[in-house]
C-alpha cells in the first residue's frame, strides 16, 4: 500500500503501431503517426533529437522541450492542439510528446481555398477563432513566439488549431521577454517589424502583431472579399506596441460591438433568450463577495448540459444554483422557491450550440450585463462555520 507522498510508477508498456514514419521534420526532430490499437484512434508523436553535436546546444533546446510539455498540460483550448502524454529521457536529451492528430491544412492552404470559395467557413470566422485561441493563451500568460503559417492548422471541419510551442513562454503580465532567439522569432527577413524587434523585446503584444501581419499576408496573396475586420488587423499591426490593443480581449469585444449592430435576431430568438435570462436574473438574490463571470462559451454549455443531466426526468430544475454557477464564480443568495423550466433551458442550451461563435459570445455577454448589477452585501451570506 503506498502512502501518500510515495513515487509512484507504472511499468507496462503502452504499444501504438506506426501509420506513417515522416509527418515532417526539422533541426529539433521529427514527427510521426501512430495508432492506438486499444481505443482504436490515431496520435502524432513529435520527437526531439537535434541535429546539433554541441552538448550545451542538445541542453539548451532541450528545455525548451521540457517547456514545450509544461505549457501544453497547462492549456485546454478547442483551438489549440491537446497533449495526451509525454515521454522524457533526460539522460540522453530526448524525448516524445504524444498529441492530438489534426487531419487538415495549413492555414495558407486554407486561405488559398478560401480565395477560390471552397471552404465551408469564412475568413472572418477562421480570424475570429484566432482572437479566441490567443486571448486564451494570454490570459494564461502563454507567448506562442513562433507564428507562421505551419503553426496554424485547420481541420476538415473548419476548426482552428494553433500547434507547436517549442519555444512558447509562460511569462507574468507585464513583463517581457529578451534573450538571444529574438531575430529568428521576430523573423528578420519580414517586410514589416515591429518597434520592438530592435530592442529584442517579446510581449503578448508582439504575438498580436505576429498574427495581424500574418492574416495581412495571407489576405494579400489569397484576398477573401468577404473579409471584414481589415480595420481590427490594420491596429492589431501598428509598429508601436502602444498604439496596438491592449489585450485580445480588447480585440474580442471590438469585433463583438460590430457584429451586434449588424446581428439579425428572430422573434424565436428573442423569445429563448428572455425565457431564460429574465429566470435566471430572477432567481438570484444578492452576491456575498464581489463576483467574477465564466465567458467561455464551453464551459457554460458543458455546466448547463450537466444540469439538463441531473434534472432529465424533472419539470423545474431541482437547485437553481446550479444554472447559477455556470455563469457567476461567486456566493450568492437565490430564489429556489421559484423553478426554471428544464425545458427552457434545454432550449437555451440547443440554441447556444447551434448559433456562430460571434452571436454565442453577444448571447453570453448579454447575460453576464443583465445579472452584473446585483447587490454585493458580503452580511447576507450565512459564514461556513
Amino acid at each position: 500500500m503506498k502512502n501518500n507522498g510515495d513515487i509512484v510508477r507504472f511499468f507496462k508498456d503502452k504499444e501504438y503501431i506506426m501509420l506513417d514514419n515522416d509527418l515532417g521534420g526539422g533541426s529539433f526532430g521529427k514527427t510521426v503517426l501512430l495508432k492506438d490499437p486499444f481505443i482504436d484512434d490515431v496520435f502524432v508523436a513529435k520527437k526531439y533529437e537535434p541535429a546539433f553535436s554541441d552538448e550545451d546546444e542538445k541542453k539548451k533546446f532541450y528545455k525548451n522541450f521540457l517547456d514545450e510539455i509544461k505549457i501544453m498540460y497547462k492549456l485546454n483550448h478547442h483551438n489549440i492542439v491537446r497533449i495526451y502524454n509525454y515521454y522524457a529521457y533526460e539522460d540522453i536529451y530526448t524525448g516524445f510528446i504524444i498529441m492530438e492528430y489534426i487531419d487538415g491544412e495549413s492555414i495558407e492552404e486554407w486561405f488559398e481555398n478560401c480565395s477560390m470559395g471552397l471552404t465551408k467557413s469564412s475568413s472572418n470566422e477562421i480570424f475570429i477563432q484566432l482572437i479566441d485561441a490567443f486571448d486564451y493563451l494570454q490570459k494564461h500568460e502563454i507567448i506562442h513566439r513562433d507564428i507562421r503559417e505551419g503553426n496554424i492548422l485547420i481541420d476538415k471541419d473548419d476548426n482552428v488549431k494553433v500547434i507547436d510551442f517549442g519555444i512558447g513562454k509562460v511569462i507574468q503580465p507585464g513583463d517581457t521577454i529578451k534573450d538571444s532567439l529574438y531575430a529568428d522569432i521576430n523573423r528578420a527577413n519580414s517586410d514589416t517589424l515591429p518597434a520592438e524587434f530592435y530592442s529584442g523585446i517579446y510581449t503578448s503584444s508582439t504575438d498580436m502583431f505576429y498574427l495581424a501581419e500574418l492574416i495581412n499576408r495571407l489576405l494579400t496573396l489569397y484576398p477573401c472579399s468577404e473579409f471584414k475586420y481589415q480595420h481590427i488587423v490594420d491596429k492589431m499591426m501598428s509598429k508601436q506596441p502602444a498604439d496596438r490593443y491592449c489585450s485580445f480581449s480588447e480585440i474580442k469585444k471590438d469585433i463583438e460591438q460590430g457584429a451586434f449592430y449588424s446581428l439579425s435576431i428572430t422573434d424565436d430568438e428573442k423569445r429563448i433568450y428572455r425565457d431564460f435570462a429574465d429566470s435566471l436574473d430572477y432567481v438570484i438574490g444578492v452576491y456575498g463577495e464581489s463576483p467574477t463571470f465564466t465567458f467561455d462559451s464551453s464551459s457554460i454549455i458543458s455546466k448547463l448540459e450537466t444540469v439538463l443531466t441531473n434534472n432529465m426526468f424533472e419539470d423545474f430544475i431541482s437547485n437553481n444554483l446550479d444554472v447559477i454557477q455556470a455563469f457567476v464564480n461567486c456566493r450568492c443568495t437565490y430564489d429556489n422557491e421559484y423553478g426554471i423550466s428544464v425545458d427552457k433551458v434545454r432550449e437555451f442550451v440547443e440554441w447556444l450550440k447551434r448559433v456562430s461563435t460571434t452571436k454565442r459570445n453577444i448571447i453570453i455577454s448579454n447575460i453576464i450585463n443583465k445579472i452584473a448589477n446585483k447587490e454585493i452585501d458580503v452580511f447576507a451570506i450565512d459564514p461556513p462555520f
